[in-house]
């Protein structure tokens, strides 16, 4: 199912906080985030889908300049038709680097909505830097783009009327008080992800294991001004700790660990 819950501007401690988690087939083979680049395009931080070789989620450096580096963050949930979908024309995985290879969020967002919508299967895509996030979703058969207001967001697989859910309004009760009460710690998230629920697909943190699916990985983005911090579990956040990755990414964009202090 995936969730993406956004955080955009809410904060002055970091404009953009995103926390996500993948659902996915047990048996799909994906690599933990690592720094590479689609062919010959710009250096990304991402997670890899071996099968169809693009990214659910991923990050980029754009002009550098010390620790007042620019971060754009893409990602991605499928939306929910009450089918299993036969592969697409092209994976949707593409569509994260297809955005992250602009660098920018507008022009991100223009190039996605932009696209034909018979390529991909329908999806969510949220595009976001710590001054903007917009969100492109495509429904079958059209494309459709809206720029998130500041605030806490949560896009699932079932979000903007694809289907009935309990998970999204679930979430939104545990997020009631975030934004007068101060950024929230690390536990806090992990907490959030690691939601279950007597349905478990409804839950943010999944077990389907008859089904052959469920949670694969959870991941937080936070940008507060001049830095990044990038945390990623690679398993169920419920069970799975996670790694302090910031200092990889930023080296990936040819930065030190020093500049990203202001992460902390």
């Amino acid at each position: 199912m995936c969730t993406l819950v956004v955080a955009t501007r809410v904060w002055e401690s970091a404009s953009l906080v995103v926390a996500a988690n993948r659902d996915e087939q047990l048996a799909r083979p994906a690599a933990p985030p690592a720094t590479w680049a689609r062919d010959d395009e710009a250096t990304i931080f991402a997670p890899r889908d071996l099968q169809a070789g693009g990214t659910w989620l991923g990050i980029r450096g754009v002009e550098s300049s010390g620790a007042t580096s620019k971060i754009l963050f893409v990602g991605i949930t499928n939306r929910f038709r009450g089918r299993v979908d036969a592969p697409g024309p092209r994976s949707r995985g593409e569509l994260v680097l297809d955005a992250l290879a602009e660098g920018d969020v507008e022009r991100a967002a223009e190039r996605i909505a932009g696209l034909d919508p018979s390529l991909h299967n329908p999806f969510h895509l949220v595009i976001a830097d710590r001054e903007a996030a917009h969100l492109v979703w495509n429904d079958g058969a059209r494309h459709h783009h809206e720029v998130l207001a500041p605030g806490l967001h949560v896009i699932s697989e079932r979000s903007r009327g694809a289907a009935p859910t309990t998970r999204d309004a679930l979430l939104q009760r545990r997020l009631r008080g975030w934004v007068d009460d101060g950024e929230p710690s690390l536990d806090d998230w992990r907490r959030l992800l690691s939601e279950h629920a007597t349905d478990p697909l409804e839950g943010s943190c999944v077990h389907a294991d008859d089904r052959g699916y469920g949670t694969r990985s959870s991941t937080v983005v936070r940008l507060p001004a001049g830095g990044l911090a990038f945390f990623h579990a690679d398993g169920r956040p419920c069970v799975t700790a996670y790694e302090d990755l910031s200092a990889e990414a930023l080296a990936g964009f040819g930065l030190t660990p020093a500049e990203v202090r202001a992460a902390r």
